[in-house]
């Protein structure tokens, strides 16, 4: 993993999101219910709540019955322990306020009952982000006599409203400063801000609507609405093409890993389930076909089993899989797509020098590879149905962790002779020096090949250039670490256990598939030690405060699962209660 500089959010500023957050949801329920209360046959245009979210929203929580939606969320462990954090201190009296006035006014919010609330993220500039809140009051709302009677309602609860001309739009200002939530209304829409600019862009948006007519944001919205079940608290839409632009809010440079997912990836809609020990997104994703990734490819790819998991300890604290179901078409359709990708010349400098060194041609037809196997031609062959990166502590603080590389590799004699005749070749070749030694009955070799293993997957595997490794069962292990690669062995001769017989870790990875094209894995507890060297003094600072927060979200997984023009996608978080 490659170190990134993020700048620590400000706990202050998020405090201040989130107590927005609440009290814009706590003013758009009641306004909502009092203009149904004031316009209930009140004949209105019907347009689409989507027609006023602009283009370019971050991401996009939908709730079609906001009243139940948070009485069922508020109520989970996990919202109980969020709101008790430090972070969030100053949301906790209005959250519990809300909670109150939806109790002790259950009969008149009623009437919000499938009433569609959407809370959008948005950017409104350059280096910061804010809220805009829209509610679908479907019957009605003409503002002409209904703010004169809501306006008792404010001046009641100690608040003033203004009335005010805004680009030829009536808004509703409520409060006063910094604290001031603006009202807008149009046809059966109602708009509200903390943000004059989102404001604006949301009544210039609905004069020419983008979402409403994206054929791929609807087609993912509505996968995500065929998953509801009776656990359901809403849904949750992203954007990734402003991904890097929000957390840039966060970041003093943004990684490149992030702009590469902002670039590569297209939109993303969730169902969100919420358990008493876990929090379940599943729905589905689309790709940016017109941006070559490897996220593209894999889009193609069948599946294939998770394996890896097999020879890793059950103290692992990372794992990313990346499966196909046959390596070879693997390779050469990333060959082909890099050739449309800028870096190109790059991978194929390294590509050719690894030819040349070798004397192999990775692009020769696969049935002359195939004749020729084990006669010194293919060196790749032995690659079978998966290729993962892993974590592993190495000590009982788990500050000092080992990054590791598993290959599937089926056929083991075939694997021990190409890698042997890769070395021999180098031996030949270069002046480098091999040192080999056995540990436990198996042996561990050295291999310095530059470039090896950037050829499969770029900058994935930047930290295994010069890597030791060892032929384990059905399984090729590569790592800069000797200490980790004798964990390995000692998984694979059974004196040590692996993940899946972690008994946390069966019952987590029940909730995937055990076919897959990506599989992500945290054991939050465990990487957490580690997770402070790779930020600057004061983001690790702030994290290390928030330890107790980070920690009861055990375990966090990932899977995506290639189906024709898309991938379904599931995020599961285990909760510590």
């Amino acid at each position: 993993m490659a170190k990134a500089t993020p700048s620590s959010p400000k706990p202050k500023r998020k405090g201040r999101f989130f107590r927005r957050f609440i009290r814009s949801l706590l003013l758009l329920l009641l306004l909502g219910t009092a203009a149904l209360l004031t316009y209930w046959f009140w004949p209105m245009p019907e347009r689409d709540i989507y027609d006023f979210v602009p283009q370019d929203a971050c991401y996009i929580i939908e709730a079609d019955d906001p009243i139940e939606n948070w009485k069922a969320f508020s109520k989970t462990p996990i919202w109980k322990h969020l709101k008790k954090n430090e972070l969030m201190a100053d949301i906790e009296g209005d959250a519990n306020y809300l909670d109150t006035l939806i109790m002790d006014n259950e009969r008149i919010f009623k009437l919000l009952s499938g009433k569609k609330l959407l809370i959008v993220g948005q950017m409104y500039k350059a280096d910061d982000y804010d809220f805009l809140y829209l509610i679908d009051l479907k019957k009605g709302a003409k503002v002409s006599f209904f703010m004169d009677v809501f306006k008792g309602i404010m001046n009641a609860a100690g608040l003033t409203m203004t009335k005010k001309e805004l680009a030829g739009n009536t808004i509703y200002g409520i409060g006063e400063g910094s604290d001031e939530v603006l009202l807008g209304f149009q046809d059966n829409i109602l708009v509200a801000s903390y943000s004059n600019s989102l404001l604006l862009k949301s009544f210039k948006e609905s004069e020419k609507p983008f979402y409403t007519r994206n054929n791929n944001f609807q087609s993912m919205r509505k996968k995500a609405f065929k998953l509801e079940n009776d656990e359901s608290v809403g849904k949750v839409h992203v954007n990734f093409d402003q991904l890097d632009e929000m957390m840039g809010v966060y970041m003093d440079d943004v990684t490149e890993t992030v702009t590469g997912l902002s670039n590569s990836l297209e939109y993303a809609g969730f169902d969100l389930k919420m358990g008493g020990d876990h929090a379940d997104f599943s729905g589905n994703l689309t790709i940016d076909d017109s941006v070559p990734s490897l996220m593209t490819v894999m889009k193609t790819i069948e599946r294939s089993e998770i394996r890896s998991h097999q020879i890793l300890p059950r103290y692992t604290s990372f794992l990313l899989t990346l499966n196909f179901h046959d390596f070879d078409y693997f390779y050469r359709q990333i060959s082909e797509l890099m050739e449309e990708d800028e870096g190109f010349q790059e991978y194929e400098k390294t590509q050719n020098q690894i030819a040349g060194l070798l004397g192999v041609r990775r692009r020769d037809k696969r049935i002359e590879r195939k004749r020729k196997k084990g006669k010194d031609v293919d060196y790749f062959d032995w690659i079978g149905q998966e290729i993962s990166m892993a974590m592993v502590p190495l000590d009982e603080s788990g500050r000092k962790q080992a990054y590791v590389a598993v290959f599937h590799s089926p056929d083991k004699e075939n694997a021990e002779h190409d890698l042997n005749a890769i070395e021999k070749k180098l031996k030949n070749r270069s002046p480098v020096r091999f040192e080999e030694y056995e540990y436990k009955g198996k042996t561990i070799n050295y291999l310095k090949l530059k470039g090896f293993f950037k050829l499969f997957l770029g900058k994935l595997f930047t930290q295994f250039d010069k890597p030791k490794y060892a032929v384990l069962d059905e399984f090729v292990i590569f790592s800069n670490d000797t200490t980790a690669l004798h964990r390995m062995i000692d998984v694979a001769n059974g004196n040590l256990a692996n993940l899946p017989m972690d008994s946390e870790y069966r019952r987590f990875y029940r909730n995937f598939e055990p076919q897959s094209n990506y599989y992500l894995y945290v054991n939050m507890p465990k990487i957490f030690p580690a997770l402070p060297g790779f930020l600057d003094g004061s983001s690790a600072r702030d994290l290390r405060e928030n330890e107790a927060l980070i920690t009861r979200f055990r375990k966090v997984g990932l899977q995506l699962l290639s189906e024709e023009e898309h991938f379904e996608a599931k995020l599961f978080v285990d909760f510590e209660k």
